[in-house]
């Protein structure tokens, strides 16, 4: 079955008009009618988006309809996982040699980036939607998430204890 008959379906199913479906989505009246007839299909943001509204899997929502497949594939050049690895290693290697190209301390400024990098870390966890990544995750993607964020934390609390004690046998 082709998303616009999918689309039409389950626009029928909650008796919305097209106006109505496309005033949900922000969009003309006219895209819904051209994608329920296969003239044109949505956007990924768009699929995501109908996906959302009609609490139906992007899998349900597009399986079968094999040109929607392939444009979907041709036009996501990067994943977002991709992206944010991509980057992430740019920005690091750029950061990285602007501090060395001013003799920056590393000694210094390395509590001041575990701190930055824990608080964006908290910020990134209250901004994941866990309903979704939860089930996106297998079992071995769990266990080495496991895994790295042990490798990751222990020589951060390592630090943190010791420049702690540090702290209080200088006081004494």
């Amino acid at each position: 079955m082709k998303i616009g008959e999918r689309l039409k379906k389950q626009r029928e199913t909650k008796n919305w008009s097209q106006q109505e479906l496309a005033d949900k989505l922000h969009i003309s009246r006219q895209s819904i009618s051209k994608w329920e007839q296969d003239i044109a299909l949505p956007s990924f943001a768009n699929i995501v988006a109908i996906s959302d509204l009609f609490e139906i899997s992007l899998d349900e929502l597009i399986r079968g309809d094999e040109e929607l497949m392939n444009k979907l594939k041709t036009t996501q050049i990067f994943t977002p996982v991709e992206k944010i690895v991509v980057i992430s290693i740019g920005v690091t290697v750029l950061l990285f040699a602007v501090l060395l190209a001013f003799n920056a301390d590393f000694q210094e400024i390395t509590p001041w980036l575990h701190l930055g990098g824990m608080i964006f870390f908290i910020a990134l966890l209250f901004s994941l939607d866990w309903q979704k990544l939860n089930q996106a995750l297998s079992k071995k993607a769990v266990v080495l998430s496991i895994i790295t964020l042990v490798l990751l934390l222990i020589p951060f609390l390592h630090e943190e204890i010791i420049s702690y004690f540090r702290t209080i046998s200088e006081l004494s």
